[in-house]
């Protein structure tokens, strides 16, 4: 399946892709569009004001709509997406960030476009941060 999301990929979308691509949709390729492009047909959009999968401002992280909307159930996820939800609701405010890896991941995640010549690239090294990520957090969740 072809994903659709916004140029230059930052947390919530980079862990949203490795949630789609691990969790959902194997197979699934992405392409990036400006923000007032049209979704193609037949492609699912991902935070983009005409998509079907979009975060709710302070309420829902794009994270949060897609375990929801294909049930995806584990209890590591659980704890990616507490992390990724702290960042997004405190992007503006810092000092409110209350888990201690939330900084570390997402600075991370944030600093993948500054070193990828592309958004693909930015996905795909993505990918591997977040595959580390559940490996580890997957010995010490339950």
């Amino acid at each position: 399946m072809l994903w659709v999301t916004r140029h230059m990929p930052h947390v919530d979308r980079c862990a949203s892709a490795w949630l789609i691509k691990r969790f959902i949709d194997k197979e699934a390729i992405f392409e990036f569009v400006s923000r007032d492009s049209e979704i193609p047909k037949g492609a699912i959009g991902f935070t983009l004001p005409k998509a079907e999968i979009t975060p709710i401002e302070g309420v829902k992280t794009t994270f949060d709509v897609l375990l929801e909307r294909y049930k995806v159930q584990d209890p590591v996820l659980k704890k990616i997406r507490q992390m990724i939800r702290d960042y997004e609701f405190n992007e503006e405010n810092l000092d409110k960030v209350q888990l201690r890896e939330t900084l570390g991941l997402c600075y991370v995640l944030k600093g993948l476009e500054k070193t990828s010549k592309t958004d693909a690239e930015t996905i795909c090294k993505a990918l591997a941060v977040m595959d580390a990520l559940y490996a580890t957090l997957k010995e010490h969740v339950q």
